[in-house]
């Protein structure tokens, strides 16, 4: 939001005040009824467009400040697609058919060891900044960072056709894009995993009065952190689970099967595939 031209607004309709208050002093010095009755006509005018000056000011400034919330999240597109129906975006808590995308930084443990502080923060913003412009490119929407990982998810707040596909091409633009900026030398970065699965969650405004996230609960996330983890133990660079294998197969992404392992907290086996790209 432009503060200045806010604040001047609000002068503006400061005068308005000053207009009625001046309009009320006149009708008090005058003893001609008629006068009277017709400045206090005009000050209560005066009154009522004053209130709807505000009025209509506070709606933009709200509308503003929705607008640089949810564009944290989403892309700029789908930020407006919100705010010109926003009874589309249900934030009570809804069950929702979603995508979930765990992605972190191999080795990075190590690398900012032998770094300053000033300059891990430096890599990081630079790093995510490019990762994060590909979820809004494929239409998904960014759930948090976690230190050097970040979480991300595909079919909400608004229904994305083929979720899981705009996952798995996003899982590989970030591979590609991390090439080339490695390419580049633009960063130290050496490697990214990605974990993605598919399922139901329920997605909404969660925590306590304090403090509330949006974000999303459920099975399909904790299976997506665990290909996340594992991933990291396989060497893979992109680890599906079976769910989105199915939703994605016959598409033209190079998909091999990957290990049937008991992730952590499963007792069942999890079927796994894994993207070259």
């Amino acid at each position: 939001m432009d503060l200045s031209i806010l604040q001047a607004i609000e002068l503006a309709i400061s005068h308005e005040l000053e207009a009625r208050q001046s309009y009320l002093a006149l009708a008090a010095e005058t003893d001609d009824p008629e006068l009277k009755h017709l400045l206090q006509e005009i000050a209560q005018e005066e009154a009522g467009h004053e209130a709807s000056l505000r009025s209509r000011l506070r709606l933009y400034e709200q509308k503003q400040l929705l607008w640089d919330t949810i564009s944290r999240y989403v892309s700029p597109a789908m930020c407006e697609e919100i705010l010109k129906n926003p009874q589309m975006l249900q934030l009570g808590g809804e069950r929702r058919h979603i995508t979930v995308l765990f992605a972190d930084i191999k080795g990075f443990t190590s690398l900012s060891e032998r770094l300053d502080p000033s300059q891990v923060v430096e890599i990081l913003n630079r790093f995510f900044s490019q990762m994060v412009d590909l979820v809004f490119e494929h239409h998904g929407t960014l759930d948090k960072f976690l230190g050097d990982a970040m979480m991300a998810f595909f079919g909400a707040p608004l229904d994305v056709p083929q979720a899981a596909s705009q996952a798995v091409a996003c899982a590989v633009a970030m591979q590609r894009r991390l090439q080339k900026m490695r390419q580049d030398n633009a960063t130290p970065i050496t490697g990214l995993r990605i974990g993605i699965n598919t399922g139901e969650a329920v997605l909404g405004n969660i925590g306590s009065p304090q403090r509330m996230d949006f974000t999303l609960v459920g099975d399909v996330v904790n299976v997506a952190a665990r290909l996340l983890e594992l991933a990291k133990e396989s060497g893979a660079d992109i680890i599906l689970g079976e769910s989105t294998f199915l939703e994605v197969k016959g598409e033209s992404f190079q998909i091999v099967p990957g290990p049937a392992v008991k992730l952590r907290g499963r007792q069942e086996l999890t079927v796994s595939y894994q993207v070259n790209w």
